[in-house]
C-alpha cells in the first residue's frame, strides 16, 4: 500500500527581522517599548518599535498585531516616512494572510512590493514577494509560488549579499518542490539551504532547514537519512529551548522509527512527544501523536492501547474539524479493528474514511481506505464487493504512480536545464576573470596579449562549445536512460506487486470457497482475478517500456539463440533486469517450481554448461 506520511506539516512564514525575534524571547523588553511609546515622539525610531511590537503579537494575538500595523501606517503617513508606510502595508499583508483573507493580504503586499520597488528597497521588495510566494504556496498555487521564488534566488545571488534570506529562499523552494512531488530537488535545495545555514549563527534557521530536509527523505523512504537529520534538528531545537519544535520532532522521528518497524523507538520517542504537548496544550501535535501511537499499537498488538489513542486522536480531530486528518486516523482505526475481529466495526469505519477522502480529495488516504475495506468484505463472505474495492485502489494506485512519473520527468528537466544555466555563468564567471587579467598588463602587452588571446579564445571557445555541447548531450542522454530505466523497475516492481496482491486475494477466495454454504460469487471472484493475472496488456505495456531501455533486445536474442520461444523471451528480458525469482514468479503468474522449470529449459535452448550463469549470460546479450 502508499507509504502515509503523518508528519506535522507547518507552513514556515520567515520572520525575516533578527531583532524582533530577539524582543520575542524576552517579553519584559516588549512590556518596556510599549510604556516606551506612551512617551516617544512621533519619529523613525517609534516607527521602527511599532514595527517590531506588530512582529510579536501577529501570531499571539493576530487582532492586537493589526493595531500596531494601522499606527505603523498612520504614524509614518504624519511624518512622511515612506519606508514605514511600506512596511505597515507588508504588516498588513501578514495580518490578513493569518486570518485567511487571500484576496486582503495580496493587495496588501503587493502595495507593499510597490513601494518598495520606488524606494530602490531590495530587502523590502524580498519580503513583500516572500509574502506573496507564502501566499501562493497556502493556497495551493505551487507553480506561482516556484516562480516568485526563484526571482528571489536570482535578486540575492546576483545583486544582494544577504545568504541568510538566500537560505530562506532555498528552504521554502524545497517545500514547493516537495509539495508538487519533486523530491530530489527539494532535496537538493534543502541541501542548498543547509550548507548556507552551517556557516551562520542562525541555529534554529538551520534546524528548520534540517527538519524539512529529513521530510524531504522521509518522502522518498530513506529513512536513515531522514531520521540522521531529524534528530540533528531535535539537538539544535533543545539547546535553544524550543519547546514547540522539540516536540514536533519528538513526533517525526517516531513516525520514522515506526516506518522502519522499530517499535521499542517509535513508542519511546512518541511517549517523550506526547508528554510534551500535554505540557504545552499543543493540541495539533498531540493529534498526531495520539494518531501515531495508536498505529504503532496496533503493529505491537497492543489492541487496548492502540484503541484509546486512536479514539482519543479521533475525539480532538473532530473538535477541531481537521477533517483531512480524520481521514487517516479513521483508517488506522478500520485497520485496527479488522485485526480484532469486528468486520462490521471495521466497515462503518472505513465507509467514514473513504467519504471525507473523497471531499476532500485526499487520494493517498483515500486508496488506503479502498484497499482495507477490501479485505473487511472477505471477512464478511461478500466477495464481489471486495473486488469492486480492491479495482478502487488499484485505479487509484496507477493514477498516483503515472503522477509521480509526471513530476520524475519535470525533476530531470529542471536539473538539466540548471546545471545548464550553471554551466553558462561559470563561462560568464571565466570571461570576465581574463578581462580582468588583461587590463593589468602594459598597453603594448594588452595590445599583444588581446590579440594572442583573441585567437586563443575563439579557438578554446569553439572547442569548449562543441565539448559542452557533446556533453550536455550526453548527460541528457544518460539522463533520459536513467529515466526509463528507473521507469521500467518501477512498472516490473508495480506488476510483481499487483500481481502478487491478486495471488493473495484468489486463495483468500478460495479458502472462503471451499466452506459449504459459501456464496457462488467466490467462483467468480476467482475467474476476474484469474483474468487479470492473464491478461496479455499488462505485458505489451512492460514490454513497451523495456524495448526503450534495451532496444533490439529480442532480435539479438533470437539471433543469438534460435529456438528460444515467446515465453522465454519474456524470462529473459526479466533476467535481464536482475529481478529476483519471486518477483519473476509475480510477473508470469507461475510457481517457484515453474521459475525453476522455466530457467532449466531456457539453459538448454541456449546450449548452457553447468558452470554458466544464466544471468551473466543474459545480462551480456
Amino acid at each position: 500500500m502508499f507509504l502515509k506520511q503523518a508528519l506535522l506539516v507547518t507552513t514556515w512564514l520567515f520572520s525575516l527581522n533578527a531583532s524582533s525575534q530577539n524582543f520575542a524571547k524576552n517579553p519584559k523588553k516588549v512590556d518596556s517599548i510599549v510604556s516606551l511609546l506612551k512617551t516617544q515622539p512621533n519619529d523613525s525610531v517609534k516607527v521602527a518599535n511599532i514595527h517590531f511590537l506588530f512582529d510579536y503579537f501577529v501570531y499571539k494575538d493576530a487582532e492586537k498585531g493589526k493595531y500596531y500595523a494601522d499606527e505603523e501606517i498612520r504614524i509614518s503617513k504624519l511624518i512622511n516616512n515612506e519606508t514605514g508606510l511600506a512596511n505597515g502595508y507588508y504588516n498588513y499583508g501578514v495580518y490578513y494572510n493569518t486570518i485567511d483573507k487571500e484576496d486582503s493580504a495580496r493587495i496588501y503586499y503587493k502595495k507593499a512590493y510597490n513601494l518598495f520597488d520606488k524606494l530602490n528597497n531590495d530587502n523590502g521588495k524580498h519580503s513583500a514577494s516572500y509574502g506573496l510566494a507564502i501566499l501562493e504556496y497556502d493556497y495551493g498555487n505551487h507553480d506561482e509560488a516556484l516562480e516568485i521564488t526563484k526571482k528571489n534566488i536570482d535578486l540575492y545571488e546576483n545583486k544582494i549579499n544577504d545568504s541568510i534570506r538566500l537560505a530562506i529562499d532555498y528552504d521554502f523552494i524545497a517545500l514547493i518542490y516537495a509539495a508538487k512531488g519533486n523530491f530530489k530537488l527539494a532535496i537538493a535545495n534543502s541541501l542548498k539551504a543547509v550548507r548556507i545555514l552551517e556557516k551562520s549563527n542562525k541555529p534554529i534557521r538551520l534546524a528548520d532547514a534540517l527538519s524539512h530536509l529529513a521530510d524531504h527523505e522521509l518522502s522518498l523512504e530513506d529513512f536513515t537519512k531522514s531520521l540522521e537529520h531529524k534528530k540533528k534538528a531535535l539537538s539544535i531545537y533543545r539547546e535553544n529551548d524550543d519547546k514547540y519544535y522539540v516536540t514536533v520532532a519528538l513526533n517525526d522521528i517516531g513516525n520514522t522509527y515506526y516506518y522502519l518497524k522499530d517499535y521499542d523507538n517509535a513508542l519511546e520517542y512518541l511517549k517523550k512527544g506526547l508528554d510534551t504537548a500535554n505540557a504545552l496544550n499543543l493540541v495539533d501535535i498531540k493529534r498526531n501523536l495520539l494518531d501515531n501511537l495508536g498505529k504503532t499499537y496496533t503493529a505491537t498488538k497492543d489492541y487496548q492501547k492502540a484503541l484509546e489513542n486512536l479514539n482519543q486522536a479521533l475525539k480532538i480531530a473532530e473538535e477541531t474539524k481537521q477533517n483531512y486528518r480524520k481521514s487517516e486516523i479513521l483508517n488506522n482505526l478500520g485497520t485496527l479493528y479488522n485485526e480484532t475481529n469486528k468486520p462490521l466495526k471495521a466497515l462503518s469505519t472505513f465507509n467514514e474514511a473513504i467519504d471525507l477522502g473523497k471531499k476532500f480529495k485526499n487520494s493517498e488516504a483515500l486508496g488506503n481506505s479502498f484497499y482495507n475495506r477490501s479485505d473487511t468484505y472477505l471477512n464478511l463472505k461478500q466477495p464481489q464487493l471486495a473486488l469492486t474495492d480492491y479495482k478502487q485502489y488499484t485505479t487509484i494506485k496507477d493514477s498516483i504512480f503515472s503522477k509521480e512519473k509526471t513530476q520524475q520527468i519535470e525533476e530531470l528537466r529542471t536539473i538539466y536545464e540548471t546545471e545548464k544555466k550553471e554551466q553558462q555563468i561559470q563561462i560568464q564567471k571565466n570571461e570576465i576573470e581574463l578581462l580582468g587579467a588583461k587590463n593589468k598588463v602594459s598597453n603594448l602587452q594588452r595590445i599583444l596579449l588581446a590579440l594572442a588571446l583573441a585567437l586563443a579564445l575563439i579557438a578554446v571557445y569553439a572547442f569548449y562549445q562543441r565539448n559542452k555541447r557533446n556533453k550536455l548531450a550526453k548527460e541528457k542522454a544518460e539522463s533520459d536512460l536513467e529515466f526509463k530505466t528507473k521507469e521500467l523497475t518501477t512498472h516490473a516492481l508495480h506488476l510483481a506487486k499487483k500481481n502478487e496482491v491478486l495471488n493473495d486475494l484468489k486463495q483468500k477466495a478460495k479458502i472462503l470457497k471451499a466452506d459449504a454454504n459459501a456464496d457462488p460469487g467466490y467462483q467468480m471472484l476467482i475467474q476476474t482475478i484469474n483474468f487479470d493475472l492473464q491478461d496479455d496488456n499488462n505485458w505489451e505495456n512492460f514490454s513497451k517500456y523495456f524495448e526503450q531501455v534495451h532496444k533490439g533486445f529480442n532480435n539479438k536474442a533470437q539471433k543469438l539463440y534460435p529456438n528460444v520461444t515467446k515465453n522465454d523471451l519474456r524470462l529473459m528480458a526479466l533476467l535481464k533486469m536482475n529481478l529476483s525469482s519471486k518477483e519473476i514468479a509475480n510477473i508470469l503468474n507461475i510457481s517457484n517450481d515453474g521459475i525453476k522449470k522455466a530457467r532449466q529449459r531456457l539453459r538448454k535452448k541456449m546450449g548452457l554448461d553447468s558452470n554458466e550463469s544464466l544471468e551473466v549470460v543474459v545480462i551480456a546479450i
